[in-house]
């Protein structure tokens, strides 16, 4: 009994131990930026203190790509399993705030390969640099989910009270302002990012995205379904007649390097 008292107090001793002294705010630092170390994308953490036991607040982390932020998360408070330290790993639980919404998730670093998972809540699309860099412009409420394992994945989403403006993708105008709404999934590859459906809704209009973006390039079509008096009050349908497959069908081709 004695021993495994002595074994426990070791124990609780090595782990409280490895946290205060060998584990400095530095080194979390350290191992969330270099998660993403391939391509053009980056993570920069500023403010990361350490709490009293395994535990952590940040004053951002935001996503970069060529040094331009493409969304940060603020205000975060987190936690490590001490037992993934001790097995070299890197086992990561937090919350926080994106752009008046909430995001929270997990992190798991060097567990057979990178794991990440990441819950998005109410947040608004005007406070996120990345949508406006893609030639998206307005106000709407996203909410989504993203799931990656080794590079690879999954993500849905949601956009509701969308009030967008018209946009210009890949040269062409696009009717983004019609639409109130979308919902959308996708799938992530190490360099490829697939839509598996990705659908907008306004009143007396519906439309389809589809096709996939590959090695920094888009090879999409967006399908516009317009009913016949929303198309007859709208002039925007005069700029893209050309695409004018059958009355009330329109297919528009966006297709070039990605605007980021």
């Amino acid at each position: 009994m004695k021993r495994l008292l002595i074994a426990g107090l070791v124990l609780v001793f090595l782990v409280f131990g490895l946290w205060i002294v060998a584990v400095p705010a530095s080194l979390i630092t350290n191992l969330v930026e270099g998660a993403m170390r391939e391509g053009d994308l980056r993570l920069r953490v500023t403010e990361l203190q350490k709490g009293l036991f395994y535990d952590f607040t940040c004053g951002s982390i935001t996503l970069l790509k060529k040094d331009k932020p493409l969304l940060s998360v603020e205000n975060i408070e987190g936690k490590i399993n001490p037992l993934s330290l001790l097995l070299l790993k890197l086992d990561v639980s937090f919350d926080g705030d994106l752009s008046g919404g909430k995001v929270d998730g997990s992190i798991d670093l060097f567990r057979g390969g990178d794991r990440v998972s990441v819950a998005v809540r109410n947040a608004g699309l005007e406070g996120m640099p990345f949508f406006s860099q893609l030639g998206i412009r307005g106000n709407g409420v996203l909410s989504g989910d993203i799931s990656i394992k080794n590079a690879k994945g999954t993500a849905t989403f949601s956009v509701a009270d969308a009030r967008f403006d018209q946009a210009s993708i890949a040269g062409i105008a696009v009717p983004l302002n019609v639409f109130t709404s979308a919902l959308g999934a996708m799938t992530v590859g190490s360099k490829t990012l697939r839509i598996q459906s990705f659908a907008l809704e306004g009143e007396g209009i519906y439309a389809r995205l589809s096709g996939d973006i590959s090695a920094g390039r888009m090879n999409l079509k967006m399908e516009l379904m317009p009913e016949k008096n929303f198309k007859d009050q709208n002039v925007v349908f005069i700029m893209i007649k050309k695409y004018e497959v059958s009355p009330g069908y329109y297919s528009i081709p966006l297709t070039g390097p990605l605007p980021l």
